[in-house]
């Protein structure tokens, strides 16, 4: 991948991270609303971007050399677990010292009373499947792992399989997952065209341009009119099974419409010049390394400030005391989790083992065997 290409690739997913903070500084009532005019509250719109670059970054890391399907299942679960499971571990001690000393602060986290059913579900990221809505204790972000990792499943069923084989194998899982989930999907799968179309086509350079710039004036438009509020009152308007809670893809309209801008934007950049961006390589490589311990890790510092003390939401120095701790936090759970996942691969590599020797006592091999 252009290296250019690759580190705006970077510095879009560490924006996306910081927007989804900075919403939630508002969401959990760390920042009084008459200082909410100061901040972008999009932070659904940031998960969208992530949905997008996803695609992008799976489909590319897959094609760039022969991979077994051990291998991508071992890649992709050590990248979601080595994070995953400390922020879910941390969330979860933490919220249990916060009950024995404020315990009416923590009303709604019914999951503490059944903790062995709890953990293991949303470590299977099973929270939004059909009509369940289950996001994890303090740590809300979590949702989007619920799509995002069945996504990579999905995925693996399509680039590993042939043949009939492909489509039963296919056809099962996206029944099993359900219509939340086929609501989003294709804005997964725009990643994936998006990467087809960059390595596939090019451009004229005025026409790059217009693509990577019009978007910086569109989307900025599209929020101001509250076009994106029209396009969610229409998604849930022509949802024709009422009996069926959209739940948290209950804005797809507007997920669909942010999506076609970021493709758009994201296409432009790939073949305009940014020649600039080399010049700030090291700090960006280095935030966006940093980006997924961010978006789990900072809710669960938020809740726990919310549940357990008396802030000063009208003072802004109280906000930037609140986001000067999520970064330590950050940096110090990154630098044990994202930044080691290298020492979480061998205990990921066996539990794929384990797995492929479950399928084969279920006599399920033959079935499950890739094409390639």
């Amino acid at each position: 991948m252009d290296k250019q290409f690759s580190l705006y690739l970077d510095l879009c997913r560490f924006i996306a991270a910081v927007v989804v903070v900075l919403t939630h500084l508002i969401d959990f009532n760390i920042l009084a609303p008459q200082f909410s005019y100061l901040i972008p509250t999009n932070g659904r719109d940031a998960v969208i971007v992530f949905f997008v670059l996803s695609g992008l970054v799976i489909f590319y890391t897959a094609n760039k050399a022969p991979i077994t399907l051990s291998e991508y299942i071992t890649a992709r679960a050590t990248r979601i677990y080595s994070v995953a499971v400390p922020v879910l571990l941390l969330a979860v001690c933490v919220d249990l010292i916060g009950l024995q000393f404020n315990p009416d602060n923590y009303s709604g986290l019914y999951q503490y009373a059944k903790l062995y059913i709890y953990v293991p579900f949303h470590l299977a990221f099973l929270g939004e499947i059909w009509t369940l809505s289950e996001q994890p204790f303090t740590v809300p972000p979590y949702w989007s792992l619920g799509y995002e990792v069945w996504y990579y499943a999905l995925f693996a069923l399509l680039f590993f399989y042939r043949g009939l084989k492909r489509v039963i194998l296919f056809t099962v899982l996206l029944l099993a997952v359900g219509y939340k989930l086929w609501l989003l999907f294709p804005i997964w799968l725009a990643g994936v065209l998006l990467l087809w179309l960059i390595e596939n086509t090019t451009p004229k350079q005025w026409l790059s341009w217009l693509l990577f710039l019009a978007p910086l004036v569109l989307y900025p438009l599209y929020k101001f009119t509250e076009t994106d509020k029209v396009m969610i009152a229409l998604g849930e308007q022509i949802w024709p099974f009422a009996q069926l809670s959209l739940g948290s893809a209950a804005k797809y309209g507007s997920d669909y419409l942010v999506c076609v801008l970021f493709f758009s934007h994201l296409y432009g950049a790939r073949f305009v010049r940014l020649n600039w961006l080399m010049q700030f390589q090291r700090p960006i490589t280095l935030l966006a390394s940093y980006t997924f311990t961010l978006y789990l890790v900072h809710a669960p510092v938020m809740k726990t400030i919310e549940h357990n003390m008396t802030i000063d939401a009208n003072s802004i120095s109280t906000s930037l005391a609140v986001l000067a701790l999520v970064a330590m936090v950050t940096y110090g759970l990154g630098t044990l989790t994202e930044q080691r996942k290298h020492l979480f691969k061998p205990a990921v590599k066996r539990g794929v083992l384990a797995l492929k020797q479950l399928v084969l006592l279920l006599r399920l091999g033959p079935l499950l065997r890739p094409n390639r």
